[in-house]
């Protein structure tokens, strides 16, 4: 769809830009409009925020009441907020209701749909897309092709329920192989690989009328600390900065049309080569300003540099990349004033205090930005910087966003693309140890070795589906027995281990809300000691050894040499079949392989260094 014809489309444009700067309080207008919402968790009730659970699936009265009082302009909404189709398309309607009945222009609507394990909408009514090193291993055969229709079907489906805004694509050059973010969210470690891809990405999401979000500017490809709990530093040259985390961004921007990102976001990384200045912490210390937080990065490279011209949207300000250094309100005005656009998720508001802490820091950053007009102040934005900026979201809202329908929608028919999945975990499917032409015979027995019950569920109904004989499944979710695995790996043909590395990140969860549940994940080095332990057996025993990651390809550089067949199928997600047992098309996948009716085409979007011996 060409940006004139979403013009054209948008019927309400020249009446709420009018209504719009017709507000009595424009600085207050424009921070709102600067506001992106977390509305994940609303307890009515007076639970305390830190214990509200309660997912927002209809809009209550007093986010409503937040949205119109303060001009905001988007929210962000989780899996928690999306229960089917019908039912986040009518929680949509409620927002845009709510924003429309106070004069407002249309909210953007925003999520996490990366593909891969960084999804939000329901897999049960959509398709499970591997996600982007899936697609950067198809690159050498398919090019461009995955990427664009992915993106394509996505872009169909977010459409479907009314969301606007799809923060994606990750386009973080992912050259650190201890990454615990960003990993198979990278399309590669080449930088010229995740340009290409990553333009076609954003194409097919704009040209489907959805505002693409490229992330996390400036790259957040070598880190080995995630965002969400620390605060990461790139120790990169300027000349590697440019050539390699720069790369993908600059290339977008300078392509322009679809292919030039309607908003860039930020990364709560240190990049000493771009700004080495300090500021002082909540707790005294100083520190190096982080990249979200840093006029010299976004306005000064991003903006005066790269000469975006888009809209400059922040990752999490909840998270401990920020949250830990800064108090909410001076997180906002440092980023006002570093150049961001839009804050995203500012504070959550999880009850009525929420909303009235809320209201006070508001009220704070309006008196700072109007004090600031009258004698400066190092640090905080002036009001003519926000009207700048609220212009950019204007223009951005007329290019993309569509006259909202009011009334109720009947069943939502929700495309679907099935066939598009299956095909891109064939294309990805990767060999990396043994032989291109191996089969497994019926006639050998197998015994596997799976990170949780779900997984060994799914794959050993795959396999059994092709009739081939399973032992048994060893969980490494539960307490191994010892005995049980060897007698299981004495009885067996051939042994096979499926692994997770690394383990899941809050961004693949959700967020900081799921701190909790993330601080109490599988221990990783006790499921890879087994691992050892069991490849040891079975090469004592002589049996055959195949071992699948699930996920990213490094930790195959752990057991290559101690294994027969080694593949990467960059996903590892289960869903429930219409039996209603755990299933997924990467597990029919493999044993289609095995069975020799697919082969692997996919090529490493990263290197492997030589395999270590197991301890």
């Amino acid at each position: 769809m060409s940006k004139q014809t979403l013009l054209g489309m948008l019927g309400v444009v020249a009446m709420y830009c009018c209504t719009f700067s017709a507000v009595a309080n424009q600085l207050g207008a424009d921070i709102g409009q600067k506001l992106m919402l977390d509305i994940r968790y609303f307890c009515a009730d007076g639970t305390p925020a830190d214990n509200c659970r309660t997912p927002v699936t209809r809009l209550p009265e007093p986010l409503a009441k937040v949205i119109q009082r303060h001009n905001i302009g988007g929210v962000i909404l989780f899996a928690e907020n999306i229960q089917s189709v019908e039912q986040v398309r009518s929680l949509i309607e409620q927002l845009q209701t709510a924003a429309a009945a106070a004069g407002l222009p249309p909210l953007l609507i925003a999520v996490d749909q990366e593909g891969g394990r960084v999804a939000r909408l329901p897999v049960t009514a959509t398709s499970a897309f591997s996600g982007n090193m899936a697609i950067g291993a198809t690159y050498e055969k398919h090019q461009t092709h995955y990427a664009t229709a992915v993106n394509t079907a996505i872009a169909q489906q977010l459409n479907a329920v009314g969301i606007n805004v799809n923060f994606a694509p990750a386009v973080d050059v992912n050259v650190n192989p201890l990454n615990p973010v960003i990993n198979v969210r990278s399309y590669s470690e080449s930088p010229e690989v995740v340009a290409q891809l990553s333009q076609a990405a954003v194409s097919a999401l704009q040209s489907n009328g959805i505002i693409s979000a490229m992330k996390h500017f400036p790259g957040h490809g070598d880190t080995h600390v995630d965002s969400h709990t620390g605060l990461p530093v790139v120790e990169h040259s300027r000349d590697v900065v440019e050539r390699v985390d720069l790369y993908p961004f600059a290339m977008a921007i300078a392509a322009g049309d679809q292919a030039a990102p309607g908003m860039i976001m930020t990364a709560h990384i240190q990049y000493p080569a771009l700004d080495n200045s300090v500021f002082t912490s909540v707790n005294g210390e100083a520190t190096i300003v982080p990249a979200t937080l840093s006029r010299r990065i976004l306005t000064g490279l991003l903006r005066e540099e790269l000469k975006y011209q888009g809209v400059v949207v922040t990752d999490a300000l909840d998270m401990a990349g920020i949250s830990a250094y800064l108090t909410p309100k001076d997180a906002l005005l440092h980023t006002f004033y570093a150049g961001a656009d839009i804050a995203l998720m500012p504070m959550p508001l999880r009850n009525a205090n929420a909303i009235a802490e809320f209201d006070e820091m508001l009220a704070h950053i309006n008196s700072a930005i109007s004090a600031n007009d009258k004698s400066a102040v190092s640090g905080v934005p002036t009001s003519k910087q926000m009207r700048q900026s609220a212009q950019r979201i204007e223009r951005l809202k007329q290019c993309f966003l569509q006259q909202v329908s009011i009334a109720s929608s009947a069943t939502i028919e929700m495309p679907k693309f099935s066939r598009l999945a299956e095909q891109l975990a064939q294309a990805s499917l990767t060999l990396v140890v043994g032989d291109p032409q191996f089969t497994l015979a019926k006639r050998e027995a197998l015994m596997l070795i799976m990170p949780d019950e779900a997984r060994c569920q799914a794959q050993t109904d795959a396999l059994v589906s092709r009739e081939y004989q399973v032992l048994g499944c060893i969980s490494l979710a539960n307490q191994v027995v010892k005995s049980t695995l060897d007698d299981l790996i004495a009885s067996a043909d051939a042994v096979m281990i499926g692994d997770i590395s690394p383990s899941h990140s809050l961004a693949e969860m959700g967020g900081m809300d799921d701190l909790i549940v993330w601080q109490n994940r599988i221990d990783k080095n006790e499921q890879l000691a087994w691992t050892n332990y069991a490849l040891a057996a079975a090469t004592k025993e002589n049996k055959t050894r195949i071992f699948v990651a699930l996920r990213a390809p490094y930790v195959i550089e752990q057991f290559a040499e101690y294994v027969d067949l080694a593949i990467v199928t960059y996903d590892y997600r289960v869903l429930q079949t219409e039996a209603g047992r755990p299933g997924g098309i990467v597990f029919d996948v493999i044993a289609e392989f095995l069975q020799g009716d697919i082969r692997a085409p996919g090529t490493l979007p990263v290197t492997l260094a030589p395999a270590k011996s197991p301890e």
